[in-house]
């Protein structure tokens, strides 16, 4: 009989994982018009109906249901899992065009859109898509960068955004390293519009290695958009990447 080798290392085992947490705060607006959702702890997407259009809250949940749905067909096709730049673009392209389909029903005339961030996480790598001005940024090292570059004109209008048109929206696409101690931010204009980016990063650069640490970090941060002031709906999500903690056997 063999006994398993419990100091032997499994080349199986995960040596890391990931935690995150989420917040949202209304603001002082009438309805919450972001949405935030999450498959499998390895697709986030975030989504902001476009002010000025009514039924925000219906394009932003649409947006992001319709987005995890994509994800979870393409994932299955192996062509698109091993490119994850065109993966994205038909998550935002089946995504855009249900959008733009709703705003053709009764009650929707008047227009319907929203901005989408989309953000997969894989070993060692993140990649993220974005069409409007919802931002994502790392944290690595002490420092935060911005990933994503915002679809705005000089007057801060938006130039891009889903389900504005049929065809031809096309999103912005990063990727980068996501070691471990990495931290994405994915936020809504409602904290990124307000808070600058030093008191962003101070207040990640606190986060522990636990939910609780995250969550109170989301937390923070809206506590900071309401500081300066913010009037907008907030979302903020946290995604760290940790080593799996090691049982110690005696």
């Amino acid at each position: 009989m063999k006994f398993a080798d419990p100091f032997a290392r499994s080349l199986h085992k995960p040596q890391d994982t990931y935690i995150f947490a989420a917040s949202q705060l209304q603001g002082s607006r009438k309805t919450q018009e972001d949405y935030f959702t999450n498959f499998n702890d390895e697709c986030f997407v975030v989504a902001d109906g476009v002010g000025g259009i009514p039924n925000g809250e219906v394009a932003s949940q649409l947006a992001c249901e319709t987005a995890i749905w994509a994800y979870k067909l393409v994932r299955l096709r192996r062509y698109y899992w091993m490119d994850k730049r065109m993966f994205l673009k038909r998550i935002f392209r089946s995504t855009n065009i249900r959008v733009w389909q709703k705003r053709r029903e009764s009650g929707f005339e008047q227009g319907l859109a929203t901005t989408l961030l989309v953000c997969i996480v894989g070993t060692h790598t993140y990649w993220i898509g974005n069409a409007g001005d919802s931002s994502a940024f790392v944290f690595h090292e002490d420092t935060l960068t911005k990933i994503t570059q915002d679809d705005v004109d000089t007057q801060g209008r938006l130039t891009k955004s889903v389900g504005t048109l049929r065809y031809g929206m096309t999103p912005g696409i990063s990727t980068g390293d996501f070691g471990i101690g990495d931290i994405l931010l994915l936020a809504t204009d409602g904290l990124t519009r307000y808070v600058p980016v030093p008191d962003i990063g101070e207040i990640m650069s606190h986060i522990g290695d636990t939910s609780e640490s995250m969550t109170e970090a989301t937390v923070e941060l809206l506590k900071k958009a309401q500081q300066y002031r913010s009037t907008d709906n907030v979302t903020a999500c946290l995604i760290k990447r940790i080593p799996v903690p090691h049982v110690s056997i005696r």
